[in-house]
């Protein structure tokens, strides 16, 4: 399905993938590569990454000043072939992030919400709903009244004691840093599960996380609530993720 026009060529959905950059390295770029080529293959998109690849990001990195930065690797559909694009940025500089619920409905075209590939209109405007409301990040809210994700990260709150993180039941994405912090905690021994969520856990919620595989968990609170709870993030998810 076309999304838009890029110099006259229709673009369908993009698979893409958003990394964390660490001394121009990419340390979880496997894991965004088998993420990748599962969209990719879903799409019936012929994806084979060139072994030169991750040089070239690192090299991309370099050149553009965004060696502790991120970067973008997107394919992108056009005249019959696939092309590779990466593009990098600086990371945010906020470690605390206010979230506000919103109500916005997906649209038919629109990628699944396990699916990470543009367009990005439906997660643009839960982002920017939430800003107008003066908030960080948008809280998607499912049909059902399921509490899911925000528009760029998976969505964590401590009840009772345990860290829980909505299922992944094709309506969140299947985040890398989610994966990374559920693995971890296994072996850790903390206390995490994976059921579905609703607005009086997002209110009666010890504490509030956010994960993505650039930031790692970042403490979260709702716009107007009292501060994050940052020590118990930093002493729990936070001690997993790798440095």
């Amino acid at each position: 399905r076309p999304i838009r026009a890029v110099d006259g060529v229709d673009l369908a959905i993009a698979p893409f993938e958003t990394m964390g950059a660490q001394d121009a390295q990419l340390p979880l770029w496997d894991r965004h590569l088998a993420r990748l080529a599962a969209t990719a293959g879903r799409l019936g998109l012929p994806f084979e990454p060139a072994p030169e690849l991750r040089a070239a990001a690192a090299e991309l990195l370099v050149q553009t000043g965004q060696a502790d930065g991120m970067l973008r690797l997107a394919l992108v559909p056009a005249e019959s072939a696939l092309h590779t694009v990466m593009t990098s940025r600086p990371r945010s500089p906020l470690t605390r992030v206010r979230l506000l619920p919103t109500v916005v409905e997906r649209g038919d075209d629109d990628p699944p919400g396990d699916l990470k590939a543009f367009p990005r209109r439906f997660y643009d405007a839960v982002l920017q709903q939430a800003q107008d409301g003066e908030a960080d990040d948008g809280i998607v809210i499912g049909r059902d009244g399921a509490v899911l994700e925000t528009a760029t990260a998976n969505l964590w709150l401590r009840c009772d004691g345990v860290w829980v993180t909505p299922p992944l039941d094709g309506s969140v994405l299947p985040g890398i840093a989610r994966a990374v912090l559920l693995e971890r905690a296994s072996a850790a021994g903390l206390a995490v599960a994976e059921r579905v969520l609703d607005l009086d856990d997002l209110h009666r919620a010890e504490a509030m996380a956010v994960s993505n595989a650039v930031y790692g968990p970042r403490p979260a609170a709702l716009v107007g609530a009292a501060a994050p709870a940052a020590e118990v993030v930093a002493r729990s998810l936070g001690a997993l993720w790798p440095q």
